[in-house]
């Protein structure tokens, strides 16, 4: 078995809509920089730019709700103090993120790595 071609990190980042960023440069050439698996939208609300990375509805719809989740983490009015969340809430997190990013290694073939970080 070969090594995968693309290497992707998993992680969330406010509001980015996705969790799937290139980190080789086989997927930056062939994906780009950004958030590959989210849409990009214009000021009037439409797509200006497919998401390069298409994932099924369901594992889309739980990345999107992590993502509006992780933004609840982060006290807005003070981004370089604490946290709004406690151990625990931090914990739940990380363990519905570990979750999807195994659901996400497991739905893209063998091109791909997904490192989770």
């Amino acid at each position: 078995m070969s090594a995968p071609t693309f290497r992707l990190r998993f992680f969330f980042d406010y509001n980015c809509g996705g969790c799937l960023w290139s980190d080789n440069d086989a997927s930056y050439q062939k994906f780009g920089g950004g958030v590959l698996d989210a849409e990009i939208y214009d000021l009037a609300g439409s797509v200006a730019q497919e998401a390069k990375i298409k994932l099924p509805p369901l594992i889309r719809q739980k990345t999107l709700a992590l993502d509006e989740l992780y933004c609840e983490s982060l006290n807005w009015d003070d981004p370089g103090g604490d946290s709004r969340w406690d151990k625990q809430q931090w914990e739940s997190f990380y363990a519905q993120t570990r979750a999807l990013h195994e659901h996400i290694s497991q739905l893209l073939n063998d091109d791909f790595e997904v490192v989770y970080q």
